[in-house]
């Protein structure tokens, strides 16, 4: 496994060039599944970028970071600093076991760090073994939340996803008002009328955005399905409803066409198979 200083280049230096040659400059990007790829786009592996995430409360923010730390791991180590809820509470474990974070390889490379301490996130950050950092979320850190966004220039090895909260009256992540545009991704988390969680890419500097991403369905909303056999009565209405032919249970009566008149009567009865 690679290291944060491996991957990305230390910094950013001041680069002229006419347009024909930035037209032939080489490009590498994370080769992200297929999932992700037209999701996040052609997000660069040589330099930092850095995604917003946002959301009302309850509509799939820490499970789009943990899809999202699955995918990343692996290719650097990632810490996921986690600032709002805490590992013992059991949220955490619980949701990574359904979504089955916990397995692969790529869960050994996802350091979970439970502390809300500016310092303890610079501190980790210094040995240069991390080449991404989550921040969950940015509100519950223990500085003003321009000073979390100056770990972006002191750590420019590193790719950072931001976690904010969301102000529910203006319905815009609370804090300071440049970070939609500064940052490099902006995703949006939201809940349909069915119970399903949706990602929405608000912007996108390697992407096309307004493209969805389906996240989760709780199963209270999932319709229940009959394990029960059907009865008689609905055996015949879809039958009916399918054309086919239903006979009756009792003895048919004698028809007053002439073409029945000459069949000889018969009993038929209705045979269903259960």
């Amino acid at each position: 496994m690679r290291s944060a200083t491996e991957i990305m280049p230390a910094g950013r230096t001041a680069l002229l060039m006419t347009l024909r040659d930035l037209h032939g400059l080489p490009y590498e990007c994370l080769r992200l599944a297929e999932k992700w790829k037209g999701f996040l786009g052609s997000v660069p592996a040589d330099e930092q970028f850095t995604i917003l995430l946002s959301g009302p409360s309850g509509t799939g923010k820490s499970t789009l970071c943990l899809e999202l730390a699955r995918e990343l791991s692996r290719f650097c180590e990632l810490l996921y600093v986690c600032a709002e809820e805490r590992i013992a509470s059991g949220t955490i474990r619980q949701r990574a076991r359904l979504l089955k974070a916990h397995r692969g390889r790529s869960s050994r490379h996802i350091w979970m760090f439970d502390t809300n301490a500016i310092e303890d996130v610079r501190r980790e950050l210094s040995k240069g073994i991390h080449g991404v950092a989550i921040i969950d979320s940015v509100q519950e850190m223990d500085v003003p939340d321009a000073e979390v966004w100056q770990l972006r220039s002191e750590f420019p090895n590193v790719v950072f996803i931001f976690v904010a909260q969301v102000d529910a009256t203006e319905k815009r992540s609370r804090g300071s008002g440049m970070w939609p545009h500064r940052v490099d991704i902006r995703l949006w988390t939201e809940r349909d009328k069915d119970g399903s969680r949706w990602a929405t890419n608000v912007k996108n500097r390697y992407a096309p955005t307004v493209q969805r991403l389906f996240l989760f369905r709780p199963a209270a909303a999932m319709p229940s399905v009959r394990k029960t056999r059907p009865t008689y009565a609905q055996i015949i209405a879809e039958r009916s409803k399918n054309g086919g032919r239903i006979w009756s249970s009792t003895v048919q009566k004698k028809r007053a066409s002439s073409s029945e008149t000459s069949k000889p009567r018969r009993t038929q009865r209705s045979v269903t198979a259960l």
